[in-house]
Protein backbone atom coordinates (compact mmCIF):
# COMPACT_ATOMS: atom_id res chain seq x y z
CA UNK A 1 0.00 0.00 0.00
CA UNK A 2 2.58 2.29 0.88
CA UNK A 3 3.81 2.31 -2.89
CA UNK A 4 0.77 3.33 -4.35
CA UNK A 5 -0.01 5.98 -5.95
CA UNK A 6 4.02 7.53 -5.93
CA UNK A 7 3.73 8.41 -9.97
CA UNK A 8 1.79 11.49 -8.43
CA UNK A 9 3.82 12.27 -5.63
CA UNK A 10 7.05 14.99 -6.23
CA UNK A 11 9.70 12.95 -5.17
CA UNK A 12 12.61 13.92 -7.42
CA UNK A 13 14.70 15.56 -3.80
CA UNK A 14 14.89 11.98 -2.26
CA UNK A 15 17.86 11.12 -4.07
CA UNK A 16 19.67 13.99 -3.91
CA UNK A 17 21.50 13.51 -0.31
CA UNK A 18 22.26 15.66 2.53
CA UNK A 19 25.56 17.62 0.78
CA UNK A 20 23.57 18.31 -2.53
CA UNK A 21 20.40 19.84 -0.49
CA UNK A 22 22.67 21.83 1.51
CA UNK A 23 24.25 23.22 -1.64
CA UNK A 24 20.73 23.81 -2.74
CA UNK A 25 19.53 25.02 0.20
CA UNK A 26 22.33 27.86 -0.08
CA UNK A 27 21.80 28.94 -3.30
CA UNK A 28 18.24 29.07 -2.57
CA UNK A 29 19.43 31.42 0.76
CA UNK A 30 21.70 33.63 -1.68
CA UNK A 31 19.42 34.30 -4.28
CA UNK A 32 15.97 34.59 -2.54
CA UNK A 33 16.85 38.24 -1.70
CA UNK A 34 18.57 39.20 -5.01
CA UNK A 35 16.40 40.54 -7.60
CA UNK A 36 16.38 37.27 -9.79
CA UNK A 37 14.44 33.98 -9.69
CA UNK A 38 15.73 31.88 -6.67
CA UNK A 39 13.60 29.38 -8.27
CA UNK A 40 14.70 29.06 -11.40
CA UNK A 41 18.31 28.43 -9.50
CA UNK A 42 16.81 25.15 -8.15
CA UNK A 43 16.30 23.80 -11.15
CA UNK A 44 19.44 25.34 -13.10
CA UNK A 45 21.97 24.35 -10.46
CA UNK A 46 21.17 20.67 -10.65
CA UNK A 47 20.46 20.54 -14.53
CA UNK A 48 24.24 22.63 -14.99
CA UNK A 49 25.46 19.88 -11.91
CA UNK A 50 23.86 16.98 -14.14
CA UNK A 51 21.97 16.17 -10.86
CA UNK A 52 18.20 14.53 -11.04
CA UNK A 53 15.69 17.54 -10.56
CA UNK A 54 14.55 18.06 -7.28
CA UNK A 55 11.04 18.82 -8.07
CA UNK A 56 8.41 21.51 -7.50
CA UNK A 57 7.91 20.25 -3.79
CA UNK A 58 11.41 20.96 -2.86
CA UNK A 59 11.14 24.25 -4.50
CA UNK A 60 8.08 25.07 -2.39
CA UNK A 61 10.15 23.36 0.75
CA UNK A 62 12.90 25.94 -0.03
CA UNK A 63 10.84 28.96 -1.03
CA UNK A 64 8.95 28.03 2.85
CA UNK A 65 12.11 27.99 4.51
CA UNK A 66 13.47 31.16 3.03
CA UNK A 67 10.30 32.66 4.62
CA UNK A 68 10.58 30.86 7.85
CA UNK A 69 14.07 32.54 7.60
CA UNK A 70 13.44 36.08 6.31
CA UNK A 71 10.81 35.96 9.20
CA UNK A 72 12.76 34.91 12.30
CA UNK A 73 15.65 37.63 11.10
CA UNK A 74 12.93 40.19 10.70
CA UNK A 75 11.08 39.07 13.99
CA UNK A 76 11.62 42.26 16.04
CA UNK A 77 10.12 44.29 13.11
CA UNK A 78 7.48 42.27 12.17
CA UNK A 79 6.65 42.22 15.90
CA UNK A 80 6.83 46.00 16.22
CA UNK A 81 4.56 46.82 13.31
CA UNK A 82 1.79 44.15 14.29
CA UNK A 83 1.78 45.50 17.75
CA UNK A 84 2.06 48.94 16.54
CA UNK A 85 -0.38 48.70 13.98
CA UNK A 86 -3.22 47.15 16.28
CA UNK A 87 -2.22 49.74 19.09
CA UNK A 88 -2.59 52.58 16.46
CA UNK A 89 -6.28 51.52 15.45
CA UNK A 90 -7.41 50.91 18.80
CA UNK A 91 -6.35 54.93 19.17
CA UNK A 92 -7.73 55.51 16.24
CA UNK A 93 -4.23 56.96 14.55
CA UNK A 94 -4.91 56.28 11.15
CA UNK A 95 -1.66 58.36 10.13
CA UNK A 96 0.54 56.05 12.49
CA UNK A 97 3.72 54.78 10.47
CA UNK A 98 3.56 51.18 11.15
CA UNK A 99 -0.46 51.23 10.27
CA UNK A 100 0.16 52.92 7.27
CA UNK A 101 3.22 50.22 6.14
CA UNK A 102 1.44 47.36 7.53
CA UNK A 103 -1.77 48.56 5.60
CA UNK A 104 0.72 49.25 2.14
CA UNK A 105 1.81 45.46 2.93
CA UNK A 106 -1.86 44.01 3.09
CA UNK A 107 -2.87 45.80 0.16
CA UNK A 108 0.50 44.86 -1.92
CA UNK A 109 -0.50 41.18 -1.58
CA UNK A 110 -3.95 41.05 -2.56
CA UNK A 111 -3.11 41.04 -6.81
CA UNK A 112 -0.84 38.00 -6.11
CA UNK A 113 -3.72 36.75 -3.64
CA UNK A 114 -6.07 37.36 -6.06
CA UNK A 115 -3.94 35.81 -9.34
CA UNK A 116 -3.45 32.65 -7.16
CA UNK A 117 -6.87 32.00 -6.61
CA UNK A 118 -8.30 32.37 -9.91
CA UNK A 119 -5.76 30.65 -11.64
CA UNK A 120 -5.86 27.74 -9.02
CA UNK A 121 -9.38 27.66 -9.40
CA UNK A 122 -8.97 26.48 -13.43
CA UNK A 123 -6.58 24.36 -13.29
CA UNK A 124 -7.90 20.80 -13.45
CA UNK A 125 -7.77 18.53 -10.86
CA UNK A 126 -5.53 15.71 -11.41
CA UNK A 127 -6.92 12.52 -13.26
CA UNK A 128 -4.03 10.20 -13.10
CA UNK A 129 -5.18 6.55 -11.92
CA UNK A 130 -2.92 4.18 -9.57
CA UNK A 131 -3.34 1.22 -12.09
CA UNK A 132 -6.34 -0.99 -13.32
CA UNK A 133 -6.89 -2.33 -9.90
CA UNK A 134 -7.23 1.21 -8.00
CA UNK A 135 -10.33 2.53 -10.18
CA UNK A 136 -10.05 6.20 -8.52
CA UNK A 137 -7.70 9.08 -9.04
CA UNK A 138 -4.47 9.34 -6.99
CA UNK A 139 -4.77 12.18 -4.65
CA UNK A 140 -2.17 12.99 -1.92
CA UNK A 141 -3.31 12.72 1.51
CA UNK A 142 -5.62 9.93 -0.03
Amino acid sequence: MAGQCTASIDTGFVTLGYAKVALLGVVQGITELLPISSTAHMRVVPAMLGWQDPGSAFSAAMQLAALAAVISYFWQDVRRLAVGSVSAISRREFADPDLRLATCIVLATIPIALAGALLSSSRPASRQHCGPDQPEPCRLGH
